[in-house]
């Protein structure tokens, strides 16, 4: 048995009609369907590229602060050893890495990957060799600042350049890029809800004449206005869902590339959330159903 609202018309027929009036126009559901889709994209892509900028951040943050310490040329091997000891005995200090000028070379030669060949006719001398300091990531910044000066006065350091620098400047960068992003999705959400709301004004005018015989045989309320406010949100899950899975198809086309490209990448690049798909298909049914009552406008206030 089905299912009836107050008025005792059953929730079938509503789902009938709405599906009988996009059928009964379908290059105008198309369009319809094509404009929630390409709304529905853009805000997809903005908040695709934020989360996972973010995410990236997030995983550079956490992972406490890294000390490069250059040495000058020359620097022999016992030398070498108690400044190692000497850095490790610090209690904030967790790990303490030397590069000779050939491990340092090497490792520059595996990140260059295919580009290797750009070192020809250059040899490791170029190269500085270091000691490689992790910190905790709790360290206070009077304290790190403090030891990166006692470690900048020691006769054999030449320089000394820490993680944490760059990566509050990315930060500081990150939320430029942040507002731009807002204001650049909120403009792109505006025109394309003047498009859709204009897509339905449209479809009202071709259903003009259907809609003006059901108010002179007297059809009010929900009977009225339900059908066409259904078949908006019909139109706007069918354009939400589409816009998602080509999002999909152009992540998976691009993700792997790009990650291969950027190794910085691996393992923080990801597609979007379940809630965060969920709320892209709000948004389009949402379009759906304001662009409907949008149209409606045009038959006078609702009855």
């Amino acid at each position: 048995m089905n299912r009836r609202p107050a008025h005792g018309q059953p929730l079938a027929y509503y789902l009938r009609r709405a599906v009988d009036s996009i059928l009964a126009t379908p290059v105008i559901a198309g369009v319809t369907i094509t404009s929630i889709a390409v709304s529905v994209l853009l805000a997809g892509a903005v908040l695709l590229v934020g989360s996972n900028a973010y995410r990236l951040i997030a995983s550079w943050g956490a992972a406490g602060v890294d000390v490069s310490i250059y040495l000058n040329p020359g620097v022999d091997e016992a030398r070498i050893v108690e400044l190692k000891n000497e850095l490790g005995a610090d209690p904030a200090v967790i790990e303490v890495s030397y590069f000779s000028q050939d491990e340092a070379w090497q490792l520059l030669a595996d990140n260059l990957g295919d580009s290797a060949e750009l070192l020809d006719g250059l040899d490791a001398s170029v190269l500085p060799a270091s000691f490689e300091v992790a910190l905790g990531r709790s360290i206070e910044d009077a304290k790190l600042f403090e030891m990166l000066a006692i470690w900048q006065e020691i006769a054999e350091v030449d320089d000394v350049q820490y993680n944490r620098q760059w990566i509050d400047r990315l930060r500081n960068a990150m939320g430029i890029v942040r507002w731009v992003a807002w204001a650049l999705g909120a403009l792109a959400l505006i025109v394309s809800a003047i498009i859709v709301g204009a897509t339905f004004q449209l479809a009202a005018f071709s259903r003009r004449e259907e809609m003006e015989v059901l108010r002179l045989v007297g059809a009010v309320g929900a009977v009225y206005w339900g059908p066409v406010l259904l078949a908006g949100l019909i139109e706007g899950v069918i354009g939400s869902a589409a816009a998602i899975g080509l999002l999909v198809m152009i992540y998976q086309i691009t993700a792997a590339p790009i990650a291969t490209e950027l190794p910085m990448l691996q393992g923080t690049l990801d597609f979007l959330t379940v809630g965060q798909c969920g709320t892209l298909i709000l948004w389009g049914a949402g379009l759906g159903v304001a662009g409907s009552w949008l149209g409606m406008q045009r038959f006078g206030s609702w009855r």
